[in-house]
């Protein structure tokens, strides 16, 4: 009876080891027009997760957060094992790697009324909407002489903008682009800053370290690398 019970454990704990292999587990945050949280999540890194999921030959499960940074300490400790949309930091290094999946978005700044972002120093003296977790470029990230205010995701901070709780945003032409119709009811200003030297010029997927995946990780980043030469991501 021992050795039936022993028996049906080894079995038991195989199925669910196998089962975890073939899991690709990627955590999501609400950050329109990417990502979409639903009870079928959508939007643009939701699809390049999917095709992922296909490259690496996985099942797709999402792990749904209220914001980045809750993503961010989930691939830090290995309960995850992808993000889509990490930017590169030294401090990501360390439990993170990184495999391209598409060009950088560029980068615009909504700010209110009278308030114009032409060069890094017009930052100064302004409330900073940023949101949790998020990197945006090192100068800027690492600069704690600006006003920065943390706030929840870009939603929440287009949101405090709109009601001059801050001064200034950033964000993708994409999430420009649904904004348009409150962007010029309350004649906010678009500054298209020339910040692109000093940002990553490639939208990553970040990798846990600790991932769970039954791959090494030359073989993710050599599968990945090859999927993006090929434009599948697209």
């Amino acid at each position: 009876m021992k050795k039936v019970i022993l028996l049906l454990l080894s079995l038991f704990w195989a199925s669910f080891t196998q089962a975890q292999s073939k899991a690709l587990v990627a955590c999501i945050d609400d950050h329109p027009p990417y990502q979409y949280l639903a009870t079928k999540p959508y939007g643009t890194h939701i699809s390049a997760l999917e095709v992922l999921a296909e490259v690496l030959d996985k099942e797709l499960t999402f792990v749904q957060s209220p914001n980045f940074a809750r993503c961010v300490a989930m691939l830090k400790k290995g309960d995850v094992d992808v993000i889509a949309g990490l930017n590169k930091t030294a401090q990501r290094r360390e439990f993170a790697f990184y495999a391209p999946f598409k060009p950088a978005d560029l980068m615009k700044v909504i700010s209110r009324e009278g308030i114009v972002i032409n060069t890094y120093n017009d930052f100064k003296g302004k409330i900073i909407g940023v949101s949790r977790g998020s990197a945006y470029f090192p100068r800027f990230d690492n600069d704690d002489t600006l006003d920065k205010i943390s706030v929840q995701n870009d939603r929440i901070g287009f949101s405090l903008l709109l009601k001059d709780r801050i001064d200034l945003i950033m964000i993708s032409p994409a999430l420009l682009e649904i904004h348009y119709q409150e962007i010029n009811n309350k004649k906010l200003k678009v500054s298209p800053i020339a910040l692109e030297e000093v940002r990553n010029n490639t939208t990553f997927f970040g990798f846990s370290k600790r991932h769970k995946l039954n791959l090494t990780d030359k073989e993710i980043l050599d599968k990945v690398a090859d999927a993006y030469q090929k434009g599948l991501f697209n």
